[in-house]
């Protein structure tokens, strides 16, 4: 009997909510082209659907499981093995956040495992992978360990990863879980580390970061004495992009003989605020917030208009897709030294600044990058944010070996 992959997301290939496909797309090609094929199982399923590769099998029954079940899913989690302790844990430590997250993970777990038994024979050779840890990793790490020739692949990120990404720190299962799966996936050099330091083995752990697509074209400079800065992001706390636009603000008022021009890509509940502090915006300043876009609309401003930086300046991360997109257009990058970013950000290519950064630093670290009188530097910058793009995050390199691993685990089922 063939193995078979299962990949377990969150709603990929459908698109309610964004993100996640951006994330998911690259992928699917190389694990079909490395593999054969796949089967790809949404949680949720929602929104319109995205074409798949041929050899892509989209199930929904595990999205439409939960659906049926939500309610009763939701009792049943204070059975799972392992809840009321878990509970306990979160309690002490994590809170009424931490508790919530325990009760979500063992609910749907209820809903995963019972999918996974009815769907799977018990003698088939299967490689579940969860794009995300959560409650399907549980539900499907209990499956393997009841059935020898089923294993368990996850990928970890932030938000599912670090224990600071929640306040107070808290991860459910962490680091238990680890144990009990085959591999975990890293995405960043970071995260990696991070696990190690809390006695994951080393033979269950690797590093596999993401990748963006090349960029169609370069980005190209601003020629008509305007800097122009992009930002891209959902506008949610974690992502301070209101102090993105206090950082150009100040900029603007500083050198008043200089013309600027920020667009922010994304949507959410801190957009209010960064319109209201540009009802004070100087003349000087110009402002886009298209607000939620296809990432595609992304890619293609950078292929059409010219961009001078990207700035993130997040207070938690994994290693964005964002500044992958950008550094593969060869534009330079202001961000905050917090999760991955430095394996992709430096002096060469921009600015890495302190996870806190001050005002100030934001505001001299802007003026550096985008008013260097020097055009040698200037270039020399673009230059090496596509090489670091194109040694490390280049997803035609990096999902191929992803799914030559799985390959591998495969062929020990």
């Amino acid at each position: 009997m063939k193995p078979r992959l299962v990949m377990i997301t969150t709603n990929a290939p459908f698109t309610h909510g964004g993100g996640e496909w951006m994330f998911v797309a690259p992928e699917l090609p190389r694990l079909v082209g490395e593999l054969g094929g796949l089967v790809v199982a949404p949680l949720h399923a929602k929104g319109p659907r995205e074409a798949v590769p041929s050899g892509a099998e989209v199930d929904t029954r595990l999205s439409e499981g939960r659906r049926r079940g939500r309610w009763a899913d939701l009792l049943r989690a204070i059975a799972w093995p392992g809840f009321w302790p878990e509970l306990w844990r979160a309690a002490r430590r994590g809170g009424p956040v931490g508790c919530a997250r325990v009760w979500r993970w063992a609910t749907v777990a209820q809903a995963t495992y019972r999918w996974a038994r009815a769907n799977f024979a018990a003698d088939a050779p299967v490689l579940f992978y969860t794009y995300w840890r959560g409650g399907s990793t549980l539900a499907l790490a209990r499956l393997a360990a009841e059935r020898p020739r089923t294993r368990v692949v996850t990928r970890v990120h932030r938000y599912e990863l670090y224990e600071d990404a929640f306040d107070p720190p808290f991860q459910p299962w962490h680091p238990a879980m680890y144990g009990t799966l085959a591999l975990t996936v890293a995405i960043s050099a970071h995260g990696r580390d991070y696990l190690a330091r809390a006695g994951v083995a080393a033979d269950r752990l690797a590093l596999f970061r993401l990748g963006t697509e090349p960029a169609a074209r370069p980005a190209r400079a601003s020629s008509d004495g305007t800097w122009r800065v992009v930002s891209c992001s959902n506008a949610i706390a974690v992502k301070r992009v209101p102090r993105i636009a206090q950082s150009l603000l100040a900029l603007a008022r500083a050198h008043p003989d200089r013309a600027l021009h920020w667009t922010h890509f994304g949507a959410g509940p801190e957009l209010a605020t960064v319109k209201a502090l540009l009802r004070a915006a100087p003349a000087n300043l110009r402002v886009d917030l298209p607000g939620h876009v296809d990432h595609r609309a992304v890619l293609e401003h950078y292929a059409s208009e010219a961009v001078d930086a990207l700035v993130l300046l997040s207070s938690s991360e994994g290693l964005p897709v964002a500044i992958q997109e950008a550094a593969s257009a060869g534009i330079p990058v202001i961000a905050t030294d917090v999760g991955g970013v430095r394996e992709l950000v430096g002096d060469d290519n921009g600015a890495l600044l302190s996870a806190d950064a001050a005002l100030d630093d934001v505001v001299g670290a802007l003026a550096r990058v985008l008013f260097d009188a020097d055009a040698v530097r200037r270039q020399a910058r673009r230059e090496a944010s596509f090489r670091r793009w194109a040694e490390g995050f280049d997803a035609r390199l990096n999902h191929t070996r992803f799914a030559q691993r799985l390959r591998d685990l495969m062929s020990s089922l």
